[in-house]
């Protein structure tokens, strides 16, 4: 059964996708994502749409001239109207189109920065969850090991059977928390797999280590960069409303009388007696000041954020140093005590207390790791490392 397990366990290891190669497919096939090239195309027809001219208007008429009772004639006319853009305004509406475009840019950026993150936070999950039923397997072999002395003492007299009992329960309890091991494992896989939004299931090999990125500043975070393309995009509607009049219209026609034909050429100007768009002005340049405000706050509470994380990271890798140092010292004292054991000069709840205690310190080291590589991970969004 063990070689079975093993082999099982070999093989699986063997056709498990690395975490570098299962991100990378997340972030190719992910409909969430795929919604990001559609955002893009809308992006460019909306571009399309503020530059664009409107339609000319042609207008026909028929008219019914009647100089004399009994008489009539016809005539008719035909009038060609086009709306131009003013000079100026041309260029304001190819500013305004690429701040829009740009701002959808900057928010498909940061919805890729943002599942990056969040994939790789599941993972990390995963991954503590995929240890700690390793460390409970391990806890179950140390069970058996002290329960098999156990029999052992009892059959030859050296200890009443209530120790043996106490041993054999012991590893009962540990079986029921490898159970339990096994469901959250279970949990954070298929949590992990859906928020990927595919329908396949893969093995991801466990063995990634999250790294700090080199970058330090907040300057470079996909949230900052969308602020500043919003400031931009308002800044550019502010000064295309600036221009109180956009269009005129040009309209050329030619009338057909009885007697005679009339070609005209004019001009329609609007009046601007009431509707001076001053008041969109106003709106986007209000707008384009509180992102502009929004983006000061957001830099100084990522900047002060990044510290946080920083100073977290160090901490937590002194505290995982030391942990190591004392798992170290546990293991040393565990087979002492096992040894002891045998013999006779150790009690079984002292031994238990040791194994507990060893069992209680790697339990603690994979919280410390995992809250490393979650501030790790969360540094790493934080400095733009994930919006590529």
């Amino acid at each position: 059964m063990k070689i079975v397990f093993l082999t099982t366990l070999l093989i699986g290891s063997l056709y498990a996708q690395s975490f570098e190669d299962f991100l990378a497919d997340s972030l190719k096939k992910s409909p969430l994502l795929q919604t990001n090239a559609l955002s893009l195309e809308q992006a460019q027809e909306k571009s399309s749409m503020t530059t664009r001219y409107k339609n000319p208007t042609l207008s026909l008429e028929v008219s019914n001239f009647s100089p004399d009772i009994g008489d009539s004639e016809v005539g008719y006319s035909a009038t060609l109207t086009q709306p131009i853009r003013l000079w100026g305004v041309s260029s304001a509406r190819e500013d305004l189109a690429y701040a829009q475009t740009e701002q959808v840019k900057a928010g498909v950026k940061l919805s890729r920065a943002g599942f990056t993150r969040e994939l790789s936070s599941l993972y990390a999950k995963y991954k503590r969850a995929v240890s700690a039923e390793h460390l409970a397997q391990e806890e179950l072999a140390i069970a058996q090991k002290i329960a098999n002395i156990s029999q052992s003492r009892f059959e030859n007299g050296s200890i009443a059977k209530v120790k043996y009992l106490q041993a054999s329960l012991d590893t009962k309890g540990v079986q029921n928390f490898l159970a339990q091991t096994a469901v959250k494992k279970t949990t954070a896989y298929y949590r992990m797999m859906g928020y990927r939004g595919l329908n396949d299931e893969i093995e991801v090999d466990t063995a990634y280590t999250f790294m700090l990125s080199e970058y330090g500043k907040a300057i470079s975070n996909a949230s900052i960069e969308l602020s500043r393309a919003t400031e931009k995009s308002a800044r550019a509607s502010s000064k295309l409303n600036a221009n109180k009049l956009e269009w005129i219209s040009v309209y050329g026609q030619f009338e057909q009388e009885p007697d005679q034909g009339i070609a005209r050429v004019g001009i329609n100007l609007p009046l601007l007696a009431f509707n001076t768009k001053s008041q969109e002005k106003q709106i986007s340049k209000l707008s384009a000041d509180k992102a502009k405000l929004f983006t000061q706050n957001l830099t100084n509470q990522i900047s002060f954020k990044l510290r946080e994380l920083q100073n977290s990271i160090k901490t937590l890798a002194v505290v995982e140093e030391t942990s190591l140092e004392l798992l170290q010292s546990q293991k040393e004292l565990l087979e002492m005590y096992e040894e002891g054991y045998k013999i006779a000069n150790i009690d079984l709840i002292e031994l238990q207390t040791i194994k507990n205690q060893l069992i209680q310190t790697k339990e603690n080291l994979l919280n410390i790791i995992l809250s490393k590589e979650l501030n790790i991970i969360e540094h790493n969004y934080l400095t733009g490392t994930y919006n590529e």
